[in-house]
C-alpha cells in the first residue's frame, strides 16, 4: 500500500531519523538525521557513521560537530555511532518523499529529546555555520 504524500510529509520532521541508498556519491545505505525544516526544504542530512573519519579528526572545528549516539538510545543502531553535524546539506521534501514511494529511504528513528537539544546547541554555537543557515534550520 503506497502512503499518502501528507502523511510521508508529517512523518519527516526535526530529528527524524531515516536510511537511504539514495546518494549518488556513497555506494551503501546511511543512516541521517534531519535538523531542520524550511519553507520546502529539510537540512541536515547529517550522517551517522561508526566511526569518525581521521580527516575529520585533524579539524577541531568539524571533529568538534561529532556527537557521539549510543547504541542502547536507538534500536536502528548495531553498536555507538557518531553523528557528523559538520557539513550542513539541503535536499527538497518532495524529492525525499519521492524516494520514500521507491523504497529507496525510509523512517527508522527519532533522536532522543537529549540528544537533538544538543546537537542543536551545537550547531547554534558552531562557526561552521552561517548566520542565515543557523536561522533558518537550527531555530
Amino acid at each position: 500500500m503506497e502512503l499518502p504524500v501528507e502523511l510521508l510529509r508529517q512523518g519527516i520532521t526535526r530529528g527524524s531519523v531515516l536510511l537511504s541508498d539514495c546518494f549518488e556519491d556513497i555506494d551503501h545505505a546511511k543512516f541521517f538525521a534531519v535538523i531542520g525544516i524550511y519553507e520546502d526544504r529539510i537540512a541536515g542530512f547529517f550522517f551517522i557513521n561508526s566511526r569518525i573519519h581521521p580527516i575529520i579528526q585533524a579539524k577541531p572545528k568539524m571533529f568538534a560537530m561529532q556527537y557521539l549516539l549510543r547504541k542502547n538510545d536507538y534500536d536502528f543502531l548495531r553498536y555507538d555511532s557518531f553523528l557528523g553535524a559538520n557539513e550542513l546539506q539541503t535536499r527538497l521534501i518532495s524529492v525525499l518523499i519521492d524516494s520514500m514511494q521507491n523504497g529507496q529511504t525510509s523512517i527508522v528513528g527519532q533522536l532522543t529529546e537529549k540528544d537533538l537539544s544538543a546537537v542543536l546547541e551545537a550547531c547554534r554555537n558552531s562557526e561552521l555555520f552561517t548566520a542565515k543557515e543557523k536561522r533558518q534550520f537550527f531555530y
